[in-house]
């Protein structure tokens, strides 16, 4: 017998449709059992409740005859009458035995009204003997004292199922009435019939159903009829249950007088429907399999005619067409698809033997490109060479052939296992001993069925030749820059060192001089001021610009409020805008919103286009207007001043570079101001771009993007922020029962302080204007008042000299806070204090610690600072608040003097000869005490971020030199001298 080929086109067919003709089949008996079988079990299951109702129902009846006999003796006057009068002629004529088998009942009770038995007489029916009465009927005190509750009419009764200890009885209960239904009842008439073996088997006769009634509360129930009892008293009116293959029994139950289940009435029935059911399915079972066997026959013939034998006569005409038969066709008649699909063969064979042409005449060329390409190409089974290129020969050297044996250098450069190619770089000495570079690509290949390896060579000598020579100019460029970094870095100290000498000196001259010196000496003196604060932000700037290039510049994202910020930037350039005769006109602003990005950078990049504006403008009107979308905002700055030439402009944002040398003779400036604002315009995320015409004036658009995301590592530590500190007013007992009064029109500032600078002796009270002020400061006597300038109506500096002129205010130091830089002169007017916008919340806590506690006992400072001038200056500012400074000039000094006696605090310098300052404050704080001891860093050095990090950790404050004055040194040197004795006093 021949083997049967599964693979075969044919059998697989065969195979598909026996396969489809048996689901299809499963399928149709499983919806045939879906179906026809759920149908007969319902079918089934109703059967069996309509038998199981009309055992009920016979039941039913049963009780319903047994009132009616009783009826037939309450409505009697000859019952009514014996209640009365008891005789026994009454009792011997009605109440017999004939009586009781001709009725079938089992049981005749007469009760008087008292509940008092007056004749009871039991009978069985089956031996035809009368039996013991029952004694649950003998007392009508108890349960069965329903009997006796009736309204005394014809139509009242009490009948029902009763469970007796001998078993269940159906009784029936009428009030005794004369023959004409009138009363009053006499008592009560009561008849029973036991529902025994004998009488279940009379109304199974009846029916013609096995009927079987059982207790229950049968302790001896049946797992059947215990299953049936949960489920009936869970609401279900009739149970089923199929007990096999043949039976099936419903069962449900009898509640007695009481409503409670008295007897479990089960029928066992044959399970003919369910049985016709099974026979229908099997016979639809067969007559589908019979149809779907022909048809399959019928299908697979007609398949086997028009569609596989052709398909296998096609395959075997495809399957004899040789590789080098071009041109061969095959031959099928008909035209359907499978005649197209032998004319689509037959045009894949005619686009084949084009194809096989052009790969031979590809081929031929991929061998001419493989002989011109400059890089060796060598084909090896890694151990002799099986093709060389021309290239190679000239690459490796002529003496290098196909079959001889690869140099093991060469011949060790092989794919990964996985065929991943590899590309290395190594030194090759070629056969006449010259050593070259190469780099080496190794690619798994396949000659003539022989796994080999393909190895292209580059000579690439004189590439590494000129890596070398571009690496040496990058490390030479590195080098250049590094030492410009250095160069900065210096130059910010030895710039910023002496100008803060000067401005300070300035200070201590400008207070010394007030009360005695004429106007021009004070306005030389204020002139000195000016030039060292000018010279002193050109620095800055350069620094700005060296710290973008290097990537140091840090951005701080925050939410920002457009109109509080552009609000104090124009109060901020006014006087600029005004010196050249020259108006402001702010739009926009009431619409601006929120943005999120760094305040700081932004203020100044504003300051700086209405700074030029105002500058390149005389007579003109300068216009900020402030536009925006959900994604980007634009400040927009236009003048009507001098305007730009446009090729001009293309070098406005160059470095220290103006439009033209006329301009810098007679406007000033360096050229920095336009360069450093487009650099942080685009390191927050957004550009400035011009529009101008020489003598029509120009406008500069700032856009930036609504919201900055903040990237990792933008937060540093801000000058004259205490890391080290998280608290801002520590738990000090000189602060006890103090009023701090806050008047500022900004609801933020009114939220914010009081919970910033909460303290359990601090009471805060706000006040929104400052006549509101004015009143609270009259009625509480505060202990200290924090007034903002920019006051609707009332303005700050009115409020100050109200409070000054009053002689109970008088004395309350005021601390002004205000976005003017030229804000000072409020100490004039008797301020305390004065900051500038906006607010360092540690800055105000020392500034309220030090006018809070003005009985500061003197302190011992040690001043480590290189610079003699700076130095000074600094110990003079020190000395005039009556404190003990000691001086050192380098780190091996300050270490002497700390050993001599620790000091209060120490104010270092970081940029010191020999040890520098970090190391000081590292050996400082491993002395005794001086872990504890409070450290304030005052240095013109920009700080890396490893420096932030580590002064974060090891100092308490870190000012920067320029950017303070005297009083400020002063109050942050006593703040952090109180914050340490507050923490060791209450640790």
């Amino acid at each position: 017998m021949p083997m049967i080929n599964i693979r075969s086109l044919r059998t697989r067919t065969m195979l598909a449709m026996l396969a489809m003709l048996v689901a299809l089949v499963a399928g149709l008996l499983f919806l045939a059992e879906q179906i026809i079988g759920k149908s007969f079990v319902a079918l089934e299951e109703r059967t069996t409740v309509l038998r199981v109702e009309q055992a009920v129902n016979v039941i039913e009846d049963s009780v319903v005859n047994l009132s009616r006999s009783a009826r037939d003796y309450a409505f009697w006057d000859s019952s009514y009458e014996f209640v009365q009068a008891p005789n026994d002629a009454y009792i011997v004529e009605n109440m017999n035995d004939s009586v009781f088998t001709g009725l079938n009942i089992s049981l005749i009770a007469i009760v008087n009204p008292a509940g008092e038995v007056v004749h009871a007489r039991a009978f069985d029916l089956v031996n035809e003997q009368e039996i013991p009465f029952p004694p649950e009927l003998q007392d009508f005190t108890g349960p069965m004292a329903v009997l006796l509750q009736h309204t005394g009419t014809a139509e009242s009764e009490r009948s029902g199922l009763v469970l007796f200890a001998d078993g269940p009885w159906l009784l029936a209960a009428r009030p005794i009435l004369t023959s004409q239904n009138e009363g009053p009842a006499t008592g009560t008439f009561i008849m029973g019939r036991r529902l025994d073996a004998h009488e279940v088997e009379r109304l199974s006769a009846v029916m013609r159903l096995p009927l079987v009634i059982t207790r229950s509360d049968d302790p001896d129930l049946s797992a059947v009829l215990q299953q049936a009892l949960v489920q009936i008293n869970a609401g279900k009116a009739v149970v089923i249950t199929p007990l096999d293959p043949q039976r099936i029994s419903g069962i449900t139950t009898l509640r007695d007088l009481w409503g409670q289940p008295g007897v479990l009435l089960s029928l066992d029935l044959p399970r003919e429907v369910s049985l016709l059911g099974r026979q229908a399915t099997g016979q639809y079972t067969l007559a589908l399999l019979i149809v779907g066997l022909v048809f399959g026959a019928l299908i697979f013939a007609m398949l086997e005619r028009t569609v596989l034998a052709r398909i296998i006569s096609l395959s075997g005409q495809v399957g004899m067409i040789e590789a080098n038969q071009v041109g061969s066709q095959v031959t099928l008649s008909g035209d359907d698809e499978i005649g197209h699909l032998a004319t689509t063969i037959n045009q894949m064979l005619a686009r084949l033997a084009h194809a096989q042409r052009r790969i031979t005449e590809n081929e031929r060329r991929y061998r001419q490109l493989i002989e011109l390409t400059p890089d060796a190409i060598i084909v090896h089974d890694g151990q002799q060479i099986r093709y060389i290129n021309s290239a190679g020969h000239q690459v490796l050297g002529n003496e290098v052939h196909v079959g001889q044996a690869l140099d093991p250098t060469l011949a060790a450069v092989v794919p990964q296992a996985d065929g991943t190619p590899i590309l290395k770089e190594q030194r090759i000495t070629r056969a006449d001993g010259s050593v070259i570079e190469a780099e080496l690509l190794a690619l798994a290949f396949v000659d003539e069925d022989t796994p080999a390896t393909e190895l292209i060579v580059r000579n690439i000598t004189e590439r590494k030749e000129v890596e070398r020579t571009l690496r040496e100019a990058k490390e030479a460029a590195d080098s250049a820059n590094r030492a410009k970094s250095q160069f900065l870095a210096t130059m910010s100290h030895e710039l910023r060192t002496p100008l803060t000498s000067i401005i300070g000196y300035a200070e201590l001259l400008n207070r010394a001089l007030t009360p005695i010196a004429n106007d021009e000496v004070m306005h030389d003196l204020r002139r000195i001021q000016v030039a060292g604060a000018h010279l002193l932000a050109i620095i800055n700037d350069v620094l700005d610009l060296s710290k973008i290039e290097a990537g140091h510049m840090q951005v701080h994202p925050a939410p920002v409020r457009l109109d509080k910020l552009v609000q104090a930037v124009v109060d901020t350039v006014q006087p600029v805008i005004v010196r050249n005769t020259n108006q402001l006109l702010v739009q926009g602003l009431d619409d601006a919103g929120l943005m999120v990005t760094d305040e700081v950078h932004v203020r100044q990049i504003l300051l700086n286009l209405l700074s030029n504006a105002g500058k390149f403008t005389t007579n003109g009107q300068i216009t900020l207007r402030i536009s925006g979308t959900p994604e980007m905002v634009y400040f927009a700055v236009h003048d009507t001043g001098i305007g730009i030439h446009p090729e001009q402009a293309k070098q406005l944002f160059r470095d220290f570079v103006q439009v033209d040398a006329s301009t810098t003779r007679k406007y000033g400036g360096t050229g920095l101001g336009l360069a450093l604002s487009r650099r942080l315009a685009r390191l927050l995320g957004g550009d400035i771009t011009l529009e101008s015409a020489l003598g029509e004036g120009s406008t500069f658009t700032l856009s930036l993007p609504r919201t900055m995301a903040l990237a990792e590592g933008d937060v540093a530590m801000p000058s004259g922020e205490a890391p080290r500190k998280t608290e801002l007013v520590a738990e000090d007992s000189t602060l006890q029962t103090r009023i701090i009064l806050v008047i500022d029109d900004d609801p933020a500032v009114l939220d914010l302080v009081p919970r910033v600078l909460a303290h359990p002796g601090l009471h805060f009270e706000t006040a929104a204007t400052g006549a509101e002020g004015l009143e609270l400061a009259t009625a509480l006597l505060p202990d200290l008042i924090i007034l903002d300038v920019l006051l609707p109506e009332l303005d700050g500096w009115d409020v100050l000299r109200q409070l000054k002129a009053n002689p109970e205010t008088a004395t309350i130091p005021v601390l002004m806070q205000s976005i003017d830089p030229n804000a000072d002169h409020g100490l004039v007017l008797g301020a305390a204090g004065v900051l500038h916008k906006p607010v360092d919340m540690l800055r105000l806590a020392q500034e309220m610690r030090a006018l809070l506690n003005p009985t500061a006992a003197p302190m011992d400072v040690i001043l480590v600072e290189d610079d003699a001038e700076l130095s000074e200056y600094l110990r003079r500012t020190l000395e005039q608040n009556g404190w003990l400074v000691r001086v050192a000039g380098d780190g091996v000094t300050a270490l002497d003097l700390f050993d001599q006696q620790m000091p209060n605090i120490a104010i270092v310098d970081l940029m010191l000869p020999g040890m520098d300052g970090i190391s000081l404050i590292g050996a400082i704080r491993d002395r005794p005490g001086g872990a504890s001891l409070p450290i304030l860093v005052v240095t013109a050095k920009e700080l890396t971020l490893a420096e932030q990090d580590h002064l974060s950790r090891s100092v308490e404050q870190v000012l920067h030199k320029g950017t303070f004055r005297g009083n400020d040194l002063v109050r942050c040197a006593r703040s952090l001298v109180q914050i340490n004795h507050d923490r060791i006093a209450h640790p």
